[in-house]
């Protein structure tokens, strides 16, 4: 899994994008990186394989201009660079990060007949290998490319269309459906980010004029006095001053409710009991507390839990560093410890 994070403020969004990044890497993550800016009607963008600190060293991310931007930290896969988020749409003026997968969706979203559509209409792909790499969808020119990538060159065709980036994600969300969350920033409106969730996690902060989007509240600097969570099966507009959520209109699925908090917090400690445990493990044991036929928000559930504990200092974070891609550097990975 991938973790996210969105900043639109006063100050340097690069920055902050890269130290949010930080706190939240190793929830997931960690073997691709890159952060997207805006900056006076322009889109900058950096990105590498390997993890934030990687994309800090061999890059000018963290000096990128603008005050608005999104960031992604991805899990492992094959593909080079260009397998890293954020994408870029073909015009260059768009650019998109998700997290998640096909999930319930895999054979019922077709992504290769729309990765195909936009091939016929001219879109071209720099994600594009000649070899298949696991689940990711192979084209009629034989290449394969990343699922992400076609979502965001499937948003910058409703932006061509006519639609905002809002109106673009949620079309685009619910034409052609997975267990995802994203965001996307457009140098046309430079004064927004946009979020289209179905069920994985996002929570929103707002603080002193800055407004933060992330996988796990871990992200937001501290002090960040407000937050509160996405729902799921919408769409967002997030402004410094202003907020719209809009349910969407034709939900992809049902997306379970959270199980009772006492229930999901004796499974999770039962796990903690037997040693530290990664944020997978956690999810792994949330799973009889789900009903059956519905899409399940256990990074959320995990993500909430542990934060309240570290809120009172029931657990601790511990980073393990495992190897990284290609058998180069190393990545990070968070191990959550019950404390005394």
């Amino acid at each position: 899994m991938c973790v996210i994070a969105a900043y639109l403020g006063d100050e340097p969004a690069a920055p902050i994008l890269l130290e949010m990044l930080k706190r939240e890497e190793g929830l997931a993550g960690g073997y691709y990186t890159g952060v997207a800016t805006i900056h006076e009607g322009t889109l900058h963008c950096e990105k590498v394989v390997g993890d934030v600190d990687a994309l800090a060293a061999r890059t000018r991310a963290a000096e990128l201009p603008g005050s608005l931007g999104i960031a992604h930290s991805r899990s492992p896969s094959g593909g080079d660079r260009e397998w890293s988020h954020p994408f870029v749409g073909n015009g260059g003026r768009v650019a998109y990060v998700a997290n998640g997968s096909m999930g319930c969706f895999d054979g019922r979203t077709d992504y290769a007949a729309a990765g195909n559509g936009l091939l016929h209409k001219g879109y071209s792909y720099l994600s594009a290998c000649p070899e298949a790499i696991g689940p990711y969808p192979v084209l009629a020119d034989q290449s394969c490319v990343h699922f992400s990538e076609i979502m965001c060159l499937l948003v910058e065709k409703e932006l061509r269309g006519g639609a905002d980036l809002r109106r673009a994600m949620a079309s685009s969300y619910q034409d052609w459906p997975s267990e995802i969350v994203g965001l996307a920033v457009s140098s046309a409106e430079p004064d927004c980010f946009v979020a289209a969730r179905i069920n994985q996690p996002l929570v929103i902060a707002h603080d002193g004029g800055a407004v933060y989007g992330a996988s796990s509240a871990i992200a937001f600097p501290e002090g960040v006095s407000w937050q509160t969570v996405m729902p799921p099966n919408c769409s967002g507009r997030f402004g410094r001053d202003a907020f719209s959520l809009h349910p969407f209109s034709r939900p992809p699925g049902p997306v379970a409710l959270m199980p009772p908090r006492a229930a999901l917090a004796d499974r999770l400690m039962e796990a903690l009991g037997r040693g530290p445990q990664s944020v997978g493990e956690l999810c792994a044991q949330t799973d009889p507390l789900w009903p059956e036929g519905q899409m399940r928000q256990r990074l959320l559930a995990v993500y909430q839990t542990v934060e309240d504990w570290l809120q009172v200092g029931r657990v601790r974070l511990e980073i393990r560093r495992l190897p990284g891609m290609f058998d180069k550097g190393t990545a990070p990975r968070i191990f959550v410890e019950l404390l005394d």
